[in-house]
């Protein structure tokens, strides 16, 4: 070993490289002017003059330290560039060079460093200082120079930073968005289970109306009381059970059927005649054209014709008409409720068939009943069948929403997609 003024070796933990830095005049022995490429040799040093380039990136030179026999023992320190001076000098201050490159040195693992100098194989890893309240990140690459190597070495710090908070960032993220999960089951279990609870009262307010009515005779103000507790358990009731569909069409088996064959004119006629009834100021038809049988679950496609109904009712004007039609085209079988008069603003198509949403034509300031859950029914109940739901609405045609459906519900795929949107 060349009789210098070398600090005591170092050994860090794990197998860590022991460095050598050698001292001269109490600080490196290597003075680097910019861009000369000068180096001061080291007596005893095989590295000799020019061997690094200067750059604004901290660069340090390392010969390896040999035995007589050319085993290796140990790397030492022989030069560092301006810029590594200059770093130094940020983080230790005035006479810190040499405590600097001892602290990265010791951060070195000597298998690699030996690897370099052997094989050549460039040695790259990253490296983290802290000094004072600083922590710095070096992303370090030691290249073969020589029977040595030179580590550049690369602030990452402030890369490291951004990675830190954009992770730390989709983190929170990722737990904003499970705990919104979260809420959204519970809140959409606890609906269901107030749903469910909610309908033994309704159906108690119902009956005791009803034995009411039977009780005897009722003056008109009892018997328009009581027909108005009654309209009010219903729609109650209706409310009810939408909520109860809202909660199983957001389960990942969706809203259950029970198919069986059936008819679709009979289905729109009994409906027709019922909206019939408890509208008599309101014009409805129906008028079918073809065959209109198949299997499909007649109760829930009563309830898609009775919210395609009831909506255009209350959002097509008092005085507008409602067209109901059945028709074939092709192997599906078609479903058309149409109203004409102000067609539903085109900004409310894109969420017309999202829950809690309601329709409303332009310019109407009729008060909407309900939850704003029936059209989201109807495109499950439609998408269950294996069938589509669209709507069009425009000033010259009014409004008309289509249902395809198969002949078979059993045969279908459950429609993937969302419902069809046309404006004019």
């Amino acid at each position: 070993m060349p009789d210098h003024d070398f600090p005591e070796m170092w050994q860090g933990a794990g197998g860590r490289a022991a460095l050598f830095c050698a001292r001269f005049a109490g600080e490196m022995a290597v003075s680097w002017g910019v861009a000369s490429m000068n180096m001061s040799p080291i007596p005893g040093s095989s590295l000799g003059r020019g061997l690094c380039v200067e750059s604004h990136t901290p660069c340090l030179l390392f010969e390896a330290v040999r035995d007589s026999d050319g085993d290796l023992l140990a790397f030492r320190c022989v030069a560092a560039n301006l810029a590594a001076e200059a770093q130094a000098w940020r983080e230790e201050g005035t006479g810190g060079l040499s405590r600097w490159v001892e602290s990265v040195a010791g951060m070195l693992e000597l298998p690699a460093c030996a690897r370099v100098v052997e094989t050549g194989e460039p040695y790259v890893t990253e490296l983290h200082r802290r000094s004072g309240g600083t922590r710095t990140c070096w992303l370090a690459t030691g290249v073969q120079r020589g029977d040595g190597f030179a580590l550049w070495l690369r602030d990452v710090s402030r890369e490291r930073l951004e990675e830190r908070e954009a992770l730390e960032a989709l983190e929170q993220a990722q737990a904003r968005e499970e705990r919104m999960v979260e809420e959204a089951e519970l809140r959409e279990r606890f609906i269901g289970i107030l749903g469910h609870d909610l309908r033994s009262p309704i159906n108690a307010i119902t009956l005791s109306v009803q034995a009411l009515a039977q009780c005897g005779p009722l003056s008109s103000m009892q018997q328009e009381l009581s027909q108005r507790v009654e309209a009010s358990a219903a729609r109650m009731a209706k409310m009810v059970a939408d909520i109860l569909d809202l909660t199983r069409a957001r389960r990942s088996s969706g809203i259950p059927l029970s198919v069986a064959p059936a008819s679709l004119g009979t289905v729109c006629r009994q409906v027709v005649d019922e909206l019939a009834t408890s509208h008599p100021d309101r014009y409805i038809t129906y008028e079918e054209a073809g065959p209109s049988e198949g299997v499909w679950d007649a109760e829930r496609l009563a309830q898609v014709v009775s919210n395609l109904v009831a909506n255009a009712l209350e959002h097509g004007g008092e005085d507008v008409p409602v067209f109901v039609r059945a028709h074939p085209r092709g192997e599906l079988l078609t479903l058309e409720v149409h109203n004409p008069g102000v067609p539903i603003p085109e900004n409310q198509l894109a969420t017309l068939f999202e829950p809690f949403q309601r329709a409303s034509a332009s310019g109407g300031s009729r008060r909407c009943s309900g939850l704003g859950l029936g059209l989201y029914i109807v495109r499950e109940l439609v998408h269950a069948h294996g069938g589509r739901v669209a709507v069009r609405s425009t000033e010259d045609e009014g409004t008309t929403f289509t249902v395809l459906l198969p002949r078979d519900a059993r045969q279908a795929t459950p429609w993937p997609g969302g419902p069809e949107r046309h404006a004019g």
